[in-house]
């Protein structure tokens, strides 16, 4: 799936084409729209490195069936009563939108990947893409000089909205999983993830002893990984050059920034959708949600 900021660039993109309703709560709730671009994402950061619950339910949510998941936040939404929880659902649709359309293009990049980096493992060299992308995109829509951009500051976990959107996410793995985790442990989730983007923003001596770590337990590549590079990679990581890759035995050429456009009508479809079901209660319509969030089809 791609980085925190090339979602975070893809929500705001998404939020200056949607409707005047959604992009007024957008608008007005900035921090809980922003973490919902997240997705599960802030989930696999808790008390990152070390396993546990918390981080197993991120995988679940991007591997199952996404409609309960969606009914379930706007059930969520409903029962605050509040704006933000409204807002953090549209920033979810939009996450949901671009993982869905751009996982196996990342998957394919990460193992052409492994041409230059035979080292890496797979999950180190999808890290590499997701970073390699969000610099680019970084240049292309933010700033000019990727590398130097504090792009963890997009994200705030000491907004009001989070203890909002805490409850909400807190309510929904309940109600679609069975599974019980506090609201705190979502809090503890987005400091958690901030303080990991900060850590990697924190210049070469962090780098020295992130692969310093790396080679401790022999896993290279898997913590450096989440530092962008300063320059793109030789690689072509977005597929500028419209190089042919596969997904699902089909051969194809499109870049990344063609499957990014391609994704924003699909969130903006979606975040009406849940406009309708917040405010007249009409149910989602399950043909929103062909795949789970990283492309795959469930019976």
């Amino acid at each position: 799936m791609p980085s925190f900021a090339t979602h975070h660039i893809f929500a705001t993109t998404v939020q200056r084409v949607t409707g005047d309703s959604v992009a007024h709560i957008a608008d007005a709730c900035p921090a809980a729209y922003r973490w919902g671009a997240q997705g599960p994402d802030p989930l696999a950061y808790y008390h990152a490195p070390f396993p546990g619950p918390v981080r197993r339910l991120a995988h679940r949510i991007c591997t199952e069936p996404p409609a309960p998941l969606f009914e379930a936040l706007c059930a969520a939404a409903l029962q605050e009563h509040n704006t933000a929880a409204l807002a953090y659902v549209f920033g979810f649709c939009t996450h949901y939108a671009l993982s869905r359309v751009t996982y196996a293009f990342i998957e394919a990049q990460a193992d052409r990947l492994a041409l230059y980096m035979p080292g890496y493992s797979t999950e180190a060299r999808r890290k590499l893409v997701e970073s390699d992308i969000d610099g680019i995109m970084i240049a292309s829509y933010i700033a000019a000089e990727p590398a130097g951009y504090e792009a963890f500051r997009l994200l705030d976990p000491n907004a009001a909205e989070c203890t909002v959107l805490a409850r909400v996410l807190a309510h929904a793995a309940r109600d679609a999983y069975g599974i019980r985790i506090s609201p705190a442990a979502v809090y503890r989730s987005l400091h958690d993830m901030r303080r990991i983007l900060h850590l990697t923003h924190s210049g070469s001596h962090i780098r020295g002893r992130l692969l310093h770590l790396e080679r401790l337990m022999g896993k290279t590549g898997l913590a450096s990984a989440l530092i962008r590079p300063e320059e793109p990679l030789a690689a072509d990581c977005a597929n500028q050059e419209h190089r042919p890759w596969t997904a699902n035995g089909e051969e194809r050429t499109d870049s990344f920034c063609d499957l990014f456009d391609a994704a924003v009508p699909l969130a903006v479809s979606l975040q009406r959708a849940v406009l309708d079901r917040y405010y007249q209660q009409k149910p989602l319509d399950p043909r929103f949600f062909p795949t789970d969030f990283t492309g795959s089809m469930h019976k």
